[in-house]
């Protein structure tokens, strides 16, 4: 089922549909849905760090916040001022793939923050910074929360299961639609379809054929502009199939010598 990404301004205009509904403020959030989380909300979104988070932290037992950072290089603080919310929340951090991405996802982990990489196609500096990031997310034993789309990528070459990018960053336009102040459909959220998107990078004889990670990328990085190269991006794939592939040979060593026969056998 379709869910809508809403201004808070609009909630009362969207009775009967699964939402996300976000505001700047905290008290903007609580305002709109009154003193009990309302049934039809997924989770809500703050869309600035800089305000009072108490109007969140004492309201909505439960209820998901996603944290959605603008520039991880000049907004990094803020994040010891949203730690309240763990207290009766699930709550997560949505980091935009520029620069200070590496230092913000080690901040938030390091705090008890999920974390989900936002955008498209970043740059250089911002890809070798999520390289940064997925080596702390893969080696550093201290972390214990998911770091989207490492973890799902991971799982899915662990297990040999089919990943989707776009449904693990949130962002198949069939899936959830963003809405402007208006009720209108935000532009370039996506192409209209992500398989008619897929199907016209192949036709066209992109970069994508033949790349061993177009199984699971599905043209992400593809988006909005056909030409970029994933350059930057293609070694994580990489270090992450590499790091499914030590996994699944550690785990085979292990269950070997778990059901091998005892000594003297």
């Amino acid at each position: 089922m379709m869910v809508y990404n809403i201004p808070a301004a609009l909630f009362r205009t969207f009775p009967d549909r699964p939402l996300i509904v976000r505001a700047a403020a905290a008290a903007e959030l609580r305002g709109a849905l009154g003193d009990a989380v309302p049934d039809g909300v997924a989770f809500v979104q703050l869309t600035a760090l800089t305000g009072d988070m108490a109007p969140l932290a004492d309201w909505g037992d439960g209820l998901a916040v996603d944290l959605v950072m603008a520039d991880p290089a000049t907004e990094l603080p803020l994040l010891y001022g949203c730690t309240p919310l763990l207290a009766r929340h699930p709550v997560r951090v949505t980091i935009p793939w520029l620069p200070g991405l590496a230092r913000a996802v080690k901040l938030a982990v390091s705090l008890g923050f999920p974390v989900r990489l936002a955008g498209a196609q970043p740059a250089a500096e911002a890809a070798a910074e999520a390289r940064r990031a997925l080596d702390l997310f893969l080696h550093n034993p201290t972390v214990a929360q998911p770091v989207e789309p490492f973890h799902g990528l991971l799982s899915g070459f662990l297990h040999d299961t089919p990943v989707d990018l776009w449904d693990l960053l949130e962002r198949d336009p069939e899936q959830t639609c963003v809405l402007d102040a208006r009720g209108e459909v935000l532009p370039d959220q996506g192409p209209a379809s992500v398989t008619a998107f897929r199907e016209t990078l192949l036709a066209a004889g992109a970069e994508c054929c033949g790349c061993p990670w177009f199984a699971s990328c599905g043209g992400y990085f593809k988006w909005p502009r056909t030409d970029v190269a994933c350059d930057g991006v293609k070694p994580l794939f990489a270090d992450l199939a590499s790091a499914a592939a030590e996994l699944r040979q550690g785990l085979a060593a292990y269950a070997a010598q778990r059901d091998g026969p005892g000594d003297g056998a």
